[in-house]
């Protein structure tokens, strides 16, 4: 699991005055937090269609990769959004292109390549002969959408410590 984002449990609390903000309540806030994420992430997924060839890649057009999201909660008063795609830091950071130099080591280097299509079909490429001849992988578009994610689930969040604050209050005993 690689942590993608954090976002800390204090403001919450202050916001709350004296109210304390409990683990189920953190719990509820990570999971509006991860599915704000998810739908900005399937927003932009939606607005990319498909990358022309040469450019940077962007994000897998595969329900395991918005599975891949959940959140944690670290020390009091932290929550963690974290996932388990192997590439996660390269979509939300970027990668420039990169020569693919492991493709001219060993045995590979003068044979076929399989490559299997976005159909199913499987393409057999010749791996070049040299480094400097080296296929160049166009690399990784940089995406937004956590921090786009992160900003629209906070406005969320600031619903649900509200309506919480004032199902404390109803109740008369605000340390409940």
């Amino acid at each position: 699991m690689a942590k993608v984002r954090g976002v800390y449990g204090k403001p919450w609390s202050k916001m709350a005055g004296e109210i304390p903000i409990t683990k189920e309540l953190m719990n509820r806030l990570g999971e509006v937090l991860v599915k704000a994420v998810i739908k900005e992430a399937k927003d932009d997924l939606a607005k990319q269609g498909i990358p022309a060839r040469g450019k940077p890649v962007g994000l897998p057009k595969t329900e395991s990769f918005f599975d891949s999201f959940s959140h944690a909660l670290v020390g009091k008063s932290t929550i963690e959004i974290t996932s388990s795609w192997p590439w996660i830091e390269q979509l939300t950071e970027g990668r420039k292109p990169f020569k693919m130099w492991w493709l001219t080591h060993g045995q590979r280097m003068g044979r076929a390549v399989p490559m299997v299509q976005r159909d199913g079909t499987v393409l057999f490429r010749m791996a070049p002969l040299s480094l400097e001849n080296a296929w160049i992988h166009p690399g990784f578009a940089r995406h937004t959408f956590v921090q786009r994610g992160v900003r629209k689930g906070r406005e969320e969040m600031a619903k649900i410590v509200m309506q919480e604050v004032w199902a404390m209050l109803q109740t008369g005993d605000p340390t409940r």
